[in-house]
């Protein structure tokens, strides 16, 4: 034991990158002032009391290290000979179990799996030369665990008194997909300034196993983090004291704790199985009735506070990181997490984490504070400031600024009158319902054969294929005389006029790209966030003419199972969702518009745990399905081909086979509503003799689309 100098040893206090400067102030606080911050870690008198009294208080350390022979590296032999002069049985014998970790600078050219072995060599040597016995390595769980890293200039060799990480404190029985680490969950309370008297709330929209919560409720109550853990690494070194140890635990566990939690700590997941991992691991570490956890969509995040009551702290841990979906993106997540986060906290203080610094600026946090950090190998990044509401401007109405004066002198004259005309019979529905995106004209003039929508500020042009009586050159003259006078009647600059020209598509000509400028714009169409693309496909995302529908399923959809067959971008499910549908299936062949519809869910806040996307023929998928639902959407196209089917599918000979199929899986007392924009299509009648159905076309049209014949045919299917 003489052979150990506690005055001339140091301890080596390690954290997440990124965190050192949190781990210095709380070293400091714990341990004194002559700790310093020294390569990435922090540093400072090795003692029995420093050993302890981190280890048990330390909320943000990793690993506690202590060196016990520092050497330049030469070469391999050298090493292995520096190693056998460490006197090893001075810190634990021939009992005691070892494992060995070395690590390295990414500039230091040495190959650390073979020299943990060299390592391993050279420690069984010297035990054999000295006891003619070595010590049983144990990876798994080991009495000591010794750890070697090659720095530019030095080796260093240090013993981990910690053991297992400190960030494992013991309350962890349960545990979700992606579990955050309870240093960094920490690291970041403490980057919002929690525990804070003048925020006592704290609310976790997305609060997985509950690690946020717990940290938060151990620090506001002052418990101690190591407590918890039931072993320590050098419980087996040689110079550890029981009685020294014994008597540390015994005064932290008689320190003030306080019991009345005057700050509120709730949590919410839309995941059941992570709702009951949280409960299981806040019951562990002794915190029932302390934190309030229940299953709720981030959809349905409401926090319904007055004037009087106090402010809080949001903290959040959202998905991120490498998906399977390449192309859903999780941006539409957190914009979806800045809405609620407006909506509901305003003023509050609010933190989270994650990998990508555009993530993080779609919160628009006010006065934002940034902390770099690494959850395990993944650069991430810790952002807290203040919430304060802030207006989308997409999702504000726009109206059109018309020109007037220019109508007479327009080479489409005709066409604007239409418009202004058109345009003034819908004025009070868009400003009473507060419609964004509305269809302003559709081939009301034979000599303008297009379709003109308005999206919030942005003109979509569809034109028609023109008849064989009219010459090529004429109708393309029409088309640029109609282009020329829409740009300068609606005032709108050329990116904000896009024009196509729709032909008959059949099976996957639907689905190709007409552009690449995957610019997404949302719509808020009563509540509910829908994506549009103007530019990169036929269909933008979003059929103007199923408003009414939609909205009516929204209405219906409160604790209900929902289906939606042939979804393409899932418009119905979102209002579904956020009308409180319990859990939706939404089910399609193109995985093109399955990650459009993931995006639109993850924009409102809907999580696919309870949102479920299919890609399948829905024809096939119904023969399968054993599932029943209370409300049905059923939109088919009027014909489809695709490779991904077996045969073809036609609404006309195909309906009745579709609607058997679909109605099976229809609750009795439940609502399938069926539509389709065949214009020649006739329901057979048997279907009407099987169940109760009721034409509900008239209703199902907004007022712009209420001119002209129907441009689509709707009915509502009961059982009978």
């Amino acid at each position: 034991m003489s052979t150990f100098d506690w005055n001339s040893s140091r301890l080596v206090v390690s954290c997440a990158g990124g965190l050192e400067t949190f781990l210095l102030q709380e070293i400091q606080a714990v341990a004194g002032p002559e700790y310093t911050l020294v390569r990435g870690a922090v540093e400072g008198p090795a003692s029995l009391k420093n050993v302890y009294e981190i280890c048990l208080r330390s909320r943000i350390a990793s690993r506690l290290l202590l060196p016990i022979a520092e050497f330049p590296y030469k070469n391999e032999d050298d090493f292995y000979h520096r190693l056998r002069q460490v006197h090893w049985q001075a810190h634990f014998s021939l009992q005691n179990s070892v494992a060995i970790s070395t690590s390295k600078e990414a500039s230091v050219n040495v190959n650390t799996q073979f020299l943990t072995y060299r390592t391993k060599d050279a420690i069984m040597d010297y035990f054999r030369h000295f006891q003619r016995d070595r010590p049983n390595v144990d990876t798994r769980n080991p009495d000591m665990r010794i750890h070697v890293h090659f720095g530019r200039e030095l080796v260093q060799v240090a013993l981990d008194l910690s053991g297992e990480p400190l960030h494992k404190r013991g309350y962890r029985v349960a545990q979700n997909e992606a579990p955050l680490k309870e240093t960094l969950a920490a690291a970041l309370l403490m980057s919002a300034g929690w525990p804070n008297a003048e925020y006592p709330r704290l609310v976790d929209p997305m609060c997985g196993s509950g690690t946020l919560l717990i940290e938060a409720a151990m620090m506001q109550s002052g418990m101690v983090p190591g407590l918890l853990r039931k072993r320590f690494g050098f419980e087996k070194w040689a110079y550890h004291d029981e009685g020294q140890w014994q008597q540390a635990v015994h005064q932290v566990a008689q320190e003030d704790r306080s019991e009345d939690f005057s700050f509120q700590i709730k949590g919410y997941d839309a995941d059941n199985a992570s709702i009951q991992a949280a409960m299981k691991n806040i019951a562990a570490a002794g915190l029932e009735g302390c934190i309030h956890v229940e299953r709720r969509e981030l959809a349905q995040f409401a926090l319904h506070q007055n004037p009087e009551e106090p402010l809080g702290m949001v903290v959040c841990n959202p998905p991120y990181g490498e998906r399977l979906d390449k192309d859903a993106d999780l941006i539409f997540l957190y914009r979806a997490i800045a809405r609620r986060l407006q909506e509901n906290c305003e003023h509050w203080r609010a933190a989270l984490i994650t990998n990508n610094v555009e993530f993080a600026d779609a919160l628009q946090l006010d006065h934002p504070e940034t902390l770099r950090v690494y959850n395990g190998a993944i650069r991430c990044v810790i952002r807290s400031g203040d919430v304060v509401k802030r207006a989308s401007h997409q999702c504000v109405p726009e109206k059109p600024e018309l020109q007037h004066d220019y109508v007479e002198s327009a080479p489409a004259k005709d066409l604007l009158n239409r418009i202004k005309k058109n345009l003034k019979g819908l004025q009070k529905w868009i400003e009473r319902e507060q419609v964004l995106a509305y269809r302003l004209y559709d081939a009301d003039i034979p000599e303008y054969n297009m379709a003109i929508d308005w999206y919030n500020g942005h003109l979509h042009v569809q034109e028609y294929a023109p008849p064989k009586s009219v010459s090529p050159e004429k109708a393309e003259q029409r088309l640029q005389d109609a282009l020329d006078s829409l740009k300068a009647f609606f005032a709108l600059p050329h990116s904000r006029l896009h024009v196509k020209s729709r032909q008959r598509q059949k099976g996957k000509q639907q689905y190709q790209k007409l552009g690449e400028s995957k610019r997404m714009l949302p719509m808020d169409e009563a509540g509910a966030l829908i994506l549009v693309n103007l530019d990169d496909y036929l269909d933008t995302g979003l059929f103007l003419d199923h408003r009414p529908t939609r909205i009516r399923l929204q209405e219906l959809a409160k604790n209900t199972r929902f289906l939606n067959l042939f979804c393409y971008t899932a418009a119905a499910t979102v209002h579904a969702a956020i009308g409180g549908a319990k859990r939706t299936t939404s089910v399609d062949m193109s995985a093109t518009y399955l990650n459009w519809a993931r995006n639109n869910l993850y924009l409102n806040g809907c999580s696919e745990s309870h949102h479920q996307l299919v890609r399948s023929d829905c024809m096939a998928w119904l023969k399968q399905c054993h599932d029943q639902f209370d409300l049905i959407f059923v939109d088919p196209p009027t014909f489809s081909n695709s490779k991904r089917m077996q045969g073809y599918f036609d609404v006309q000979k195909s309906q009745v086979e579709l609607l058997d199929l679909a109605m099976k899986r229809l609750e009795p007392g439940g609502l399938l509503i069926f539509s389709n924009n065949f214009n020649r299509f006739e329901l057979e009648p048997e279907l009407m003799e099987r169940y109760d159905v009721t034409d509900v076309t008239q209703a199902s049209l907004p007022p712009d689309f209420a001119r002209g014949k129907p441009i689509h045919r709707c009915w509502e299917f009961r059982h009978k």
